[in-house]
């Protein structure tokens, strides 16, 4: 028994349908790459830079290896009061002052040696 289109879809279904209907099950759809669908290439050109212009405008970061080289020549230098005793080199008075900060109560001090774990 040979079915007909009116028998599958009913009498009242017009041909556009039945046609619409018959497309849906077919998958055409085209396969992009990742990123590649126009939909995200638009999404995607309203964030970027124009042509030329850098993204970090500061430029890169400054490298401060030169005052580093430097303050660390000064840590081992020793320090003296008036009567010329020895105090400390300045890398165990800048500690002791943060020790001390943090006895008398302040509280970065504090936080700072916990974060560090020397209250443990």
């Amino acid at each position: 028994m040979q079915e007909t289109k009116d028998t599958i879809y009913g009498a009242d279904t017009s041909e556009k349908q039945v046609e619409k209907s018959e497309n849906s099950t077919n998958n055409s759809e085209v396969e992009y790459e990742w990123g590649k669908h126009p939909n995200s290439q638009k999404a995607i050109k309203k964030h970027q830079f124009p042509k030329g212009m850098s993204g970090n405008i500061m430029g890169r970061k400054p490298n401060f290896t030169n005052l580093k080289n430097q303050l660390l020549s000064l840590a081992e230098d020793e320090i003296t009061n008036y009567r010329d005793e020895v105090m400390g080199t300045n890398k165990e008075l800048v500690l002791k002052r943060i020790w001390r900060d943090a006895r008398d109560g302040d509280m970065k001090k504090i936080q700072l040696l916990a974060w560090l774990g020397c209250l443990d």
